[in-house]
């Protein structure tokens, strides 16, 4: 059956006086209570996918590639800096690691700080960040034992 066969004088129409509306002074407190709901789900929204997009750089390309927009305001959504994500330079710290760990040998978190601390003249405290940030980046990895080495290296 099409709907060239369908008589559309026949159809019943929808009315709007069985519409019933809640009074003004609900809908306004209603209101209320969904932009509040709402600014804490969007900055929520904002956090997470900034997170995801530090996990992995591609997604955001491949959000903007496929124009992907947010579900609730309908618009791209936009990345946001928190204090917990630093620019790492990579290079550098692989540079600084290849200067503190032989390629074919590895060492204890003590060993790797304190080399780095001799390294880079650096405190304990920073030599500790420093090694995070080593570790985040990819640049050393940990081997068994809990020693690590340079990243694709064969320790012995």
């Amino acid at each position: 059956m099409s709907l060239l066969s369908t008589d559309i004088t026949k159809v019943k129409r929808l009315s709007l006086l069985e519409v019933k509306l809640t009074p003004l002074e609900a809908r306004e407190e209603r209101l209320e209570l969904d932009t509040t709901e709402t600014v804490n789900a969007l900055i929520d929204e904002k956090k997470d996918y900034s997170k995801l997009i530090t996990i992995n750089p591609l997604i955001e390309d491949l959000v903007k590639g496929l124009n992907l927009v947010s579900s609730r305001t309908g618009e791209r959504i936009k990345k946001t800096e928190t204090k917990d994500q630093r620019k790492v330079n990579r290079p550098q710290l692989l540079l600084i690691a290849k200067k503190i760990i032989d390629k074919e040998d590895n060492y204890t978190k003590e060993e790797v700080i304190f080399r780095l601390r001799d390294e880079a003249k650096v405190n304990q405290e920073r030599a500790e960040r420093g090694f995070n940030l080593m570790v985040e980046a990819g640049v050393i990895e940990a081997t068994t034992g809990g020693r690590y080495c340079l990243t694709g290296s064969t320790p012995f």
